[in-house]
């Protein structure tokens, strides 16, 4: 999986195209189904049609007739447009008009695409506006969000269960699934153990932000 998936924007002014976007995700990168390796995600049966909706997003970042309403200058000195959500709202007209864009992007896939990319754009915007907050590492908040805005990358996270013993069924395994523990009066007490792939952090929190800040060539769920 290449670290720099923007590299295939052939220009630093814009976000992706359809085509660049589905280009990307043709990188050798290891998905399986059913016990077999596939190829190339963009023409399996099971993920091309997913692949080609999300292209759909990003030709409409171009098209003029939802240009108005989907994008926006950059404010990371490009010269260039981004979506409206991959930049922070200083106003309140702007934040309407985030509101806006991200209706219009959702009802080009009927609402079904429920991570698509302005899911995560929300958090790549605090690594700019907050970049002070990751202290030391606030230049690497600060490329993240230039790397985000620019090309409107799709950033996404995962939730697993951890690591369990492959010999035995998942319901043998304890901790997998939710558990009372205890039952004081009032509230009871519930352990349910839930974690994010290593690389992927999965909630935007105070260690998982900075986790993202550290890390100058983390790589984007693609």
């Amino acid at each position: 999986m290449p670290q720099n998936p923007e590299l295939l924007v052939k220009s630093k002014q814009r976000p992706f195209t359809g085509a660049e976007y589905l280009e990307s995700l043709r990188d050798g990168r290891e998905v399986y189904i059913y016990g077999e390796r596939v190829r190339d995600v963009t023409k399996h049966p099971a993920f091309r049609n997913a692949a080609a909706s999300v292209a759909k997003l990003y030709d409409a970042l171009h098209d003029p007739k939802s240009k108005e309403t989907l994008t926006t200058a950059t404010d990371t000195g490009s010269g260039g447009y981004t979506h409206r959500f991959f930049k922070a709202a200083r106003s309140r007209e702007e934040l309407v008009r985030q509101r806006d864009a991200i209706a219009a992007w959702a009802r080009i896939t009927y609402g079904w695409m429920g991570r698509s990319p302005d899911y995560k754009a929300a958090f790549l915007n605090t690594l700019g506006a907050n970049a002070e907050f990751y202290g030391k590492f606030a230049d690497n908040a600060r490329a993240w969000h230039v790397r985000g805005q620019e090309a409107v990358l799709y950033v996404n996270h995962a939730l697993v269960n951890p690591p369990i013993d492959r010999a035995k069924p998942v319901e043998q395994v304890k901790d997998v699934y939710i558990t009372i523990q205890k039952r004081p009066t009032p509230a009871s007490t519930f352990r349910a153990p839930r974690s994010s792939p290593p690389t992927r952090r999965s909630r935007t929190t105070t260690s998982s932000a900075r986790t993202w800040a550290r890390r100058s060539t983390t790589r984007a769920w693609w």
